[in-house]
């Protein structure tokens, strides 16, 4: 009996696998239906199909449509799969398939062959078609007969741009442009339109020039959009068109407890719009005052009177036609700094992190990648100790350099006897000295950073190797955080192995505490 009963489970068991090999070789089977399509055509330059946006393809069945799977065919890629319906549903018997256009690579149509298009009918058979496609790339517009360079007439007189522009599809539009507001930035002049798909058209333009342009650009357009242009150089001295300055110094004493004079004359062809006043004292350019209802006025006697800002080194003065066009007069300010102030040093504490290091001859970071290759310069490092994170003296890290990786390649001092040893003070309020550090420093009445000006405030020389961020704990001299205790005073040997240093002063202004994503971000005052 059970030998009987292992036999006829042995023969279900055949049964059942010739059962499933025969559903598999049915779904290749080819039944009974058609798949019919027109060619066609994609078009580069607009990215479209002709005759129709989408590609279409009648299909006929005689079981009924179950699923089409729609390939696309390239002779440089594999068949890629790219549109597939599912007519399970209703089971049509015949069927318009529309695979839209969306579901085309685009940019990636120049080996196109056409679509495969395979049908799986009610009866698990098959049907399978081809739908053609031509990849079509159309020529762009031609510009010949164009000057290279032209002299235009400055005067108000016609300038005459002369050439052919032709198309083997049409032309849509001509453009012409110049850069008369600036350089190389080109503005519209005129279009050139209604030209009914014509495949040549000689130019023939009356350019009236334009003050301070140097060059024309024209730029034709197809009927599928293609541009192609060409541009002509116009070699025109623009510097008599722009305003300009006369009578004003050549540098500027500034009165740091009030205001100084600025004077001059500004004169312009077409009458001024207005004039600007800049400084640099946050290191980069700032409006600080304007002039205007100027009135289009062709010659004004400018007198400014400027309020000195601390860390300015100059003023600049930008003046405004009525064209829109601009010239500008920078001025030196005569004023000696004994310090360099560098604002918002963002540097970070990781493993692997990008601003690991400081240098102080510039006021830029590196990264860990850079630390063998500037042992000798870096000032300082930011490092994420177990306990938080911290400012360290290069010549503190002998136990923690295996922590600086480069690529997963940790850092070898490879010359102890270069590394600086800068030292750290953390400066607690509650001192006289030090809390009139704070008020100066809040008033931005700090310049000079020598000893002479620690001592005053007897304030010790810094002793510490480095100084940890801890917004929880109590501030002490090597403990600092960005609510209180935001200053620290750095001693920064320079970087010749002598016994000469710079003062620094650092003040913190954000910085975060977690394991791995330690940051800080701070300005840095560094005596010259």
């Amino acid at each position: 009996m059970k030998t009987f009963l292992k036999l006829s489970m042995c023969l279900l068991l055949v049964g059942a696998l010739f059962s499933i090999s025969s559903c598999k070789k049915d779904e290749l089977s080819s039944g009974d239906g058609t798949v019919t399509a027109e060619g066609y055509t994609f078009n580069k330059a607009n990215q479209k199909f002709t005759p129709d946006d989408d590609v279409k393809a009648e299909i006929t069945s005689g079981q009924g449509i179950r699923f089409v799977y729609c390939y696309l065919v390239r002779s440089n890629a594999t068949d890629s799969l790219i549109y597939v319906t599912n007519n399970t549903s209703d089971l049509p018997r015949d069927y318009t398939l529309t695979i839209p256009a969306a579901s085309f690579p685009v940019n990636n149509m120049a080996h196109v062959k056409g679509v495969k298009v395979m049908v799986k009918q009610a009866d698990n058979s098959s049907l399978e078609g081809f739908i053609t496609i031509t990849f079509f790339d159309p020529d762009l517009p031609q510009l010949t007969g164009f000057p290279q360079s032209l002299t235009a007439d400055i005067n108000g007189g016609n300038t005459q741009i002369k050439g052919t522009v032709t198309s083997a599809y049409g032309l849509k539009q001509i453009d012409i442009y110049d850069d008369y507001q600036t350089e190389n930035t080109y503005v519209l002049v005129n279009s050139i339109t209604g030209l009914n798909d014509v495949k040549q058209y000689a130019v023939d333009y009356a350019y009236k020039y334009r003050k301070a342009a140097q060059h024309i650009k024209v730029a034709a357009t197809d009927i599928y959009g293609q541009v192609n242009e060409l541009i002509i150089d116009m070699p025109v001295d623009v510097s008599i068109f722009k305003p300009q300055f006369t009578g004003f110094a050549a540098s500027i004493t500034p009165n740091q407890s009030g205001t100084t004079p600025v004077t001059g004359t500004i004169t312009s062809v077409t009458g001024l719009k207005r004039i600007d006043i800049y400084d640099d004292y946050q290191g980069s350019y700032e409006l600080v005052g304007s002039i205007s209802n100027l009135n289009n006025a062709l010659s004004y006697n400018m007198s400014y009177d400027y309020t000195f800002r601390k860390r300015a080194a100059h003023i600049k003065v930008v003046a405004e036609d009525a064209d829109g066009l601009q010239a500008e007069l920078i001025i030196p300010l005569d004023i000696v700094y004994y310090t360099t102030l560098y604002k918002d040093v963002f540097m970070t504490g990781q493993t692997t992190a990008t601003n690991t290091i400081f240098f102080d001859s510039n006021g830029t970071t590196g990264s860990n990648c850079d630390i063998s290759a500037n042992e000798a310069t870096m000032a300082f490092l930011y490092y994420g100790t177990s306990t938080g994170p911290a400012f360290y003296s290069p010549t503190n890290t002998t136990n923690v350099a295996a922590n600086y990786k480069c690529s997963g390649t940790s850092w070898v001092i490879s010359n102890q006897s270069v590394l600086r040893a800068t030292r750290f003070r953390v400066l607690v309020p509650g001192t006289t000295g030090i809390d009139n550090v704070y008020a100066l420093y809040n008033a931005d009445a700090i310049d000079k950073l020598d000893d002479a000006f620690f001592d005053a405030n007897s304030i010790a020389a810094p002793g510490g190797s480095s100084a940890k961020y801890d917004p929880s704990a109590s501030a002490t001299t090597s403990v600092f955080n960005t609510a209180s205790a935001y200053l620290i005073y750095a001693r920064i040997p320079d970087a010749n192995g002598g016994t000469t240093h710079k003062n620094a002063l650092i003040r913190v202004k954000e910085a975060t505490s977690s394991t791995g994503t330690s940051t800080i971000k701070f300005d840095i005052m560094i005596e010259k």
